[in-house]
C-alpha cells in the first residue's frame, strides 16, 4: 500500500524569505502558514492631553480676602487641596450682618481641589482674570489662565483672584500658564502648593 504524502509546515525562516521576496498575495499566504500576525509597529505619536473639567467659582461669593505675598512679584498661583491650604491663603473678612461664607464648605476639598492664581492690579476694576481651562499631559497638569490689565492708570492697587475647582488628584507638577506664557512652576507631591512662598505669619490686610 503507497504511504500516504504528509504535508510539511515551513520553517518560520522559509516564511520570512517568501515575505521578503514574494508579492502580497503570497504574503498573505504565509502569514497563514505561521499562524501568527506580525506585530504592529510601535506608536510614536505623542499622546493628546486630557481635558480636565473644571468648575469656575467666584471669589465674590465669599468674605475674605487673599492675603499679602512678597513684593518681589504681582502674581501667585496654587493648588489648594485642604481647608487648612485655603486658611493659609485667605484671610477672613467678617462684616456685621453679612451672610457669605468666609470660606467654601471644608467637604468640598474631599472631592475636588481649588486652583488659584491672583494677581495685584489696579484699583479701577477695569482689569479681568480668568482660568480658561486644564489639561493633563503624561501626569502634569497645565493651567490656562487669561489676564487684560486695565488700561486706565489708577491711584491705588487691590488684589483679584481667578478661581476654579477641578476633580481632586494625586499630587504631581502643576505649570500655569497666562497669555501662552508660563509665570509658574510647582509639584504639589513636594509640598510646593504655591509660588511665591507665604509669610510664616499670615497678618496682612487689604
Amino acid at each position: 500500500m503507497p504511504q500516504a504524502h504528509r504535508t510539511q509546515r515551513p520553517s518560520r525562516r522559509q516564511v520570512l524569505a517568501i515575505a521578503t521576496h514574494a508579492p502580497l498575495g503570497w504574503l498573505a499566504m504565509a502569514t497563514m502558514a505561521t499562524g501568527r500576525l506580525a506585530d504592529p509597529p510601535p506608536d510614536t505619536a505623542d499622546a493628546e492631553p486630557t481635558v480636565i473639567p473644571i468648575r469656575r467659582d467666584d471669589p465674590d461669593r465669599y468674605q475674605n480676602f487673599v492675603i499679602n505675598w512678597d513684593a518681589g512679584t504681582e502674581v501667585l498661583c496654587a493648588v489648594v487641596r485642604t481647608p487648612a491650604d485655603y486658611a493659609r491663603l485667605f484671610h477672613p473678612a467678617p462684616v456685621i450682618g453679612g451672610k457669605k461664607p468666609l470660606a467654601p464648605p471644608e467637604a468640598a476639598f474631599e472631592k475636588e481641589h481649588l486652583l488659584v492664581i491672583a494677581r495685584v492690579v489696579g484699583g479701577d476694576g477695569g482689569s479681568s482674570l480668568a482660568i480658561e481651562r486644564v489639561v493633563e499631559k503624561e501626569g502634569s497638569l497645565e493651567v490656562y489662565g487669561r489676564f487684560q490689565p486695565s488700561t486706565a492708570q489708577s491711584s491705588f492697587s487691590i488684589k483679584q483672584a481667578a478661581l476654579a475647582w477641578i476633580p481632586a488628584r494625586e499630587p504631581g507638577p502643576v505649570t500655569f500658564i497666562e497669555n501662552d506664557t508660563t509665570i509658574a512652576t510647582l509639584d504639589t507631591g513636594k509640598d510646593a502648593w504655591v509660588v511665591p512662598d507665604l509669610p510664616e505669619e499670615s497678618t496682612a490686610s487689604e
